[in-house]
């Protein structure tokens, strides 16, 4: 689920496919804090570029992340996984790092034109390229590759949703870092033609053997100033020690659309 490559978070509800290409560019803000099993608390700042051409059922993201991180003491930090969360691994010592992050590339594919008995379902692959800088901490240096599954039931002003992820992880030397599972269910619900609101829980497997799976929920609003250009608002609130304690966020996106 395009939860947080955030940019993107899964924040928008499907639309159906474009016959003509249509290109949307995005901004945002991301900053999540968490003890992650630590005793002090890791404060993430990850503000991504995106953008995102549709044509036909096909769909390509790109994000490009400057990721800003103040690590706290007990946890050696060995990277910053896809959704923007920082794998530790063994202790280690306090640091603050920032930097380009990791591109994240994906492709999705709607497989109904139209909903089928109120239902859609989009197939995707995404891949998180090892570009940001190992030495400071922003990410692992390897590359990970993630197929996910989404499905959508329109049941007028409400849209329950849900997915089903599987990601292989790179693995860096001197880690031992596991491929992991993924889901989300929620429920979107439009207020009006200019705003849509609801509720997602997300969870994960660890990246790591002896680390904790990750359980978090995130309420959204997302608001419509004109057919082009809306703003995706949201806060997380986590349940583990494999999530930040709580997060926030915002992306703006503005839509150019084929004539």
């Amino acid at each position: 689920m395009n939860k947080r490559n955030l940019a993107a978070v899964l924040l928008a509800l499907p639309a159906l496919p474009s016959t003509a290409g249509d290109l949307t560019l995005g901004g945002g803000m991301d900053f999540s804090s968490g003890k992650y099993g630590t005793s002090q608390s890791t404060d993430i700042w990850y503000a991504p570029l995106t953008a995102k051409y549709e044509t036909g059922a096909a769909t390509f993201k790109l994000s490009i992340p400057y990721v800003r991180i103040r690590a706290a003491t007990g946890g050696k930090l060995i990277g910053v996984d896809a959704q923007g969360r920082p794998i530790y691994d063994g202790p280690g010592a306090k640091n603050s790092e920032e930097g380009v992050g990791d591109v994240v590339a994906s492709f999705s594919y709607s497989l109904f034109e139209q909903p089928v008995n109120g239902l859609l379902l989009d197939l995707s692959a995404k891949a998180k390229l090892g570009t940001a800088d190992v030495a400071k901490g922003l990410g692992t240096g390897e590359n990970d590759y993630t197929a996910l599954a989404d499905l959508y039931y329109l049941a007028g002003a409400w849209t329950p949703f849900a997915s089903v992820s599987f990601r292989l992880t790179g693995d860096p030397a001197g880690s031992d870092l596991k491929n992991v599972w993924g889901g989300t269910l929620g429920l979107g619900y439009k207020r009006s033609a200019t705003d849509s609101l609801g509720l997602m829980w997300d969870s994960r497997e660890a990246s790591t053997r002896t680390g904790v799976a990750s359980n978090e929920a995130t309420a959204y609003w997302v608001h419509k100033f004109s057919s082009d250009m809306k703003l995706q608002t949201y806060a997380v609130k986590g349940f583990s020690d494999g999530s930040a304690d709580w997060g926030i966020g915002a992306i703006f996106s503005k839509a150019f659309k084929a004539r």
